[in-house]
């Protein structure tokens, strides 16, 4: 009784994380804090650590505090929120097929219920702005909602739910809509990729027959491309490398850097701390960083001052803040993330469904490469991701039991 009591105080707090996540970042850190405590106290409990990601994980929450102390001290309230934050994986949720599946539909809605201020803002702004932040946030949830809702409704197609099935299909295309309006690319990018990476998935495990994979790829290029064609007249930087591959600008650094939205300049930058680290033997800089967000006090030539990280490709990004070891710990996130997506299996319709708590994650890693590892919403993703996890896991270990 006292198990099931504490299950469901964790679903309760689960719903409240989600729904502070859309609702305010600063509720979302408070609940954050909550997460990480209680996630602590049962550590110290239990003192046991589940999950893939358990080991890069903590040399990154650890390298992030450690070096921040060290090199850049007024941000160590930063390096908490970045590091520490990220320990929420830990926290012990496990659900049944019920409770992932309202939680999947719970997720799909949420975007119904953000419209109103998106369109709101779309009209008084002429932007797609949520509660918080900007359209870079709205691409991203959007995205994954999107994403999500493909899933939800491939289940329902292959459960005969065929009105069900539209409806959620419907859904996913009008948010793929809304991601694109947005002009965002690194979500965009990471929706074409996981899109993809997703049809092989169902591709290899059965669910998925050779003329509607290919079928299924060429409806997602066709979209992807229609995205491109309506970007480049819209966005100047999708106009620029359209005229730089045409030949009608030359290939310069005011091109580059606007293509890539200053990121050619921040990443001189970055590449020129590097060098003067080796250069003056700055060993535990280059093994463990100068610390978040510390490009408040290290030079900048080519790119804004004002900025405190160097937001170009993430192994830069990361390597100036966390160094060697920092960098290696994310490398190691991506590459099991990935591979856990990737080698599922699915043993019933339904984990289809299940495959959805893996894409918030997946997303923004990938939309992460020309940013850096760290999100504001990274804990929650994290969360969703070790519980898909979990479930999976649990699934495969109860299948070794019966033979």
């Amino acid at each position: 009784m006292k198990k099931y009591r504490l299950i469901n105080y964790k679903l309760i707090y689960l719903y409240l994380l989600i729904i502070s996540a859309f609702i305010s970042i600063s509720i979302f850190e408070i609940f954050i804090v909550i997460g990480v405590l209680w996630t602590v106290y049962e550590l110290f409990k239990e003192k046991k650590w589940q999950g893939r990601l358990k080991t890069p994980l903590l040399v990154f929450g650890g390298v992030s505090v450690f070096s921040t102390i060290l090199f850049a001290p007024k941000m160590i309230a930063k390096s908490i929120e970045e590091g520490i934050f990220q320990f929420i994986y830990f926290l012990k949720i496990d659900l049944n097929k019920e409770k992932i599946s309202k939680l999947i539909v719970f997720l799909i809605l949420i975007g119904i219920l953000l419209l109103p201020v998106e369109v709101y803002k779309y009209w008084k702004y002429g932007k797609f702005i949520p509660l918080w932040g900007s359209t870079f946030e709205t691409g991203q949830f959007y995205g994954m909602f999107s994403l999500i809702a493909v899933f939800l409704s491939f289940y329902l197609f292959s459960s005969k739910k065929n009105r069900s099935a539209f409806i959620f299909l419907g859904l996913a295309i009008f948010y793929f809509i809304i991601l694109v309006l947005t002009h965002r690319r690194s979500p965009l990018m990471g929706y074409m990729i996981v899109g993809y990476l997703s049809f092989l998935v169902l591709y290899l495990n059965g669910y998925m027959k050779k003329l509607i994979f290919w079928g299924a790829n060429l409806i997602l290029t066709l979209s992807i491309l229609g995205g491109y064609i309506y970007l480049s007249k819209t966005d100047i930087r999708f106009q620029t490398l359209n005229d730089v591959l045409s030949g009608k600008k030359e290939i310069s650094f005011k091109t580059l850097n606007r293509i890539s939205s200053a990121r050619v300049g921040i990443g001189i930058d970055a590449v020129n701390i590097i060098k003067n680290d080796i250069k003056e033997g700055n060993w535990i800089n280059l093994l463990i960083g100068h610390g978040v967000r510390s490009g408040y006090y290290l030079p900048h030539q080519y790119s804004q001052k004002s900025w405190a990280k160097y937001e170009s490709v993430f192994l830069l990004s990361e390597f100036i803040e966390k160094g060697i070891v920092g960098l290696i710990a994310v490398l190691a996130i991506f590459y099991i993330a990935f591979k856990t997506f990737l080698t599922v299996k699915i043993r019933d319709s339904f984990d289809i469904v299940a495959l959805g708590l893996f894409v918030p994650l997946l997303i923004h890693l990938i939309g992460s490469f020309f940013t850096f590892f760290w999100d504001a919403l990274l804990p929650m993703y994290l969360l969703l991701f070790k519980i898909g996890e979990m479930y999976f896991k649990k699934k495969s270990e109860a299948q070794i039991q019966q033979f």
